[in-house]
């Protein structure tokens, strides 16, 4: 799954009301021979929860990590198994009033987490929690 910023609104100023700052992007999902992209709207103050969620699971090792989006057309969670692995599953609708999505659920190991958080913190670092930066 990969998330890009495309665009940005209100930074530094205007605080949205789902947190940080709304955004616009594009989401990439692929599981196993199905994928979907798309545009995806969300907040930077989202984004900032579930990277304490992921930070604090990855550390206990266990519990879950959840996102959703400012219009729900994506939500996920990834859980942590004992056995040292992942299980991420959710939907994707690119249009939140059409009924097509996708369902999807992949499981993965641990070692692709400390390389996200690297990325998360980078961003979360740079646009702040739900508050902004300010």
């Amino acid at each position: 799954m990969k998330l890009e910023l495309e665009e940005l609104f209100g930074f530094p100023d205007s605080t949205s009301i789902f947190g940080g700052y709304d955004a616009n992007g594009i989401v990439e999902i692929k599981s196993s021979g199905f994928g979907a992209s798309g545009e995806l709207w969300f907040s930077t103050g989202e984004v900032y929860l579930f990277y304490k969620q992921l930070k604090k699971s990855f550390e206990d090792l266990s519990g879950e990590a959840s996102f959703s989006s400012t219009e729900h057309n994506l939500e996920f969670k990834c859980t942590f198994t004992w056995q040292g692995h992942i299980m991420c599953t959710g939907f994707y609708k690119e249009y939140p009033a059409q009924e097509n999505e996708l369902r999807f659920e992949f499981l993965s190991d641990q070692s692709f987490i400390p390389s996200t958080l690297k990325d998360l913190k980078e961003f979360v670092q740079m646009y702040g929690g739900p508050k902004g930066i300010k």
